[in-house]
């Protein structure tokens, strides 16, 4: 079942006098308890496919549905409302917390708008927190966290609602090689055990190992593995074939 699928999406930006395309014609389709990896170098439109199949930003061309709901042709408040309660989570590795809050009160804040009160969501915050493995931040400062306990406490807020869809943006934010390691195996995780389906964009190769399927971006185009493909080099190890997946 086709939980989310971007057809012919095409996003562009100003750059001063000049128009940038980032994503060119993109389709994509992502099934229910899926684990989608999307590998690119910085600045190659990562960012912005998420973004787009978030329903935070709108393309300039084609259509973004989820779960039989096209969110093209929403307005801006049925869009967040489709990212609430069981629809998507959008988790970006450069979040930044609120300094002076604990971490469980952090995550509760995502329910909030659920007209759910802070009681009632602070024991449901825990427990995303000890999903994660960051149980023992739930009351330590966010100020004082390392970026890998930042990035848990993110992921907390994001399956806080259980979402049926996770998009996570560049985890790779921890200098420490151990709890890179660590984090991408929970990642992992997190779409073998039964929940939500995960797409993974990183520009680090190992954060995308364990993926029922790789695909790469550039230039705006997005291309996926395939053995029947040519084969791309990426930088220092084989990853395989690659087709391009538009038209």
């Amino acid at each position: 079942m086709t939980l989310l699928s971007l057809t012919q999406v095409t996003r562009r930006y100003g750059d001063g006098r000049r128009e940038v395309t980032v994503l060119d014609r993109v389709c994509m389709e992502v099934a229910a308890e899926d684990f989608v990896g999307v590998w690119g170098p910085r600045r190659s439109g990562k960012t912005t496919l998420l973004r787009v199949a978030a329903g935070i930003e709108v393309p300039n061309a084609g259509a973004v549905c989820f779960d039989g709901r096209v969110l093209t042709q929403m307005g801006a408040n049925e869009r967040a409302r489709a990212m609430r309660t069981h629809g998507i989570a959008h988790v970006a590795g450069d979040w930044r917390p609120q300094l002076n809050q604990h971490c469980i009160d952090s995550v509760a804040m995502a329910l909030l708008g659920d007209r759910v009160s802070l009681r009632e969501a602070r024991p449901l915050a825990r427990r995303a927190l000890e999903r994660v493995g960051a149980g023992a931040c739930a009351e330590e400062w966010t100020g004082r966290l390392s970026a890998g306990e930042r990035m848990r406490v993110a992921l907390a807020r994001g399956l806080v609602r259980e979402p049926r869809l996770l998009l996570v943006d560049e985890p790779t934010v921890s200098p420490s090689a151990i709890e890179s390691h660590e984090l991408y195996a929970l990642l992992r995780s997190l779409a073998c055990e039964g929940g939500p389906a995960v797409v993974l964009a990183s520009e680090d190769l190992e954060a995308l190992e364990g993926a029922r399927r790789i695909m790469s971006i550039s230039d705006g185009e997005l291309r996926s593995m395939d053995s029947e493909g040519v084969v791309v080099s990426f930088p220092g190890r084989y990853v395989g074939g690659a087709r391009s997946s538009a038209p």
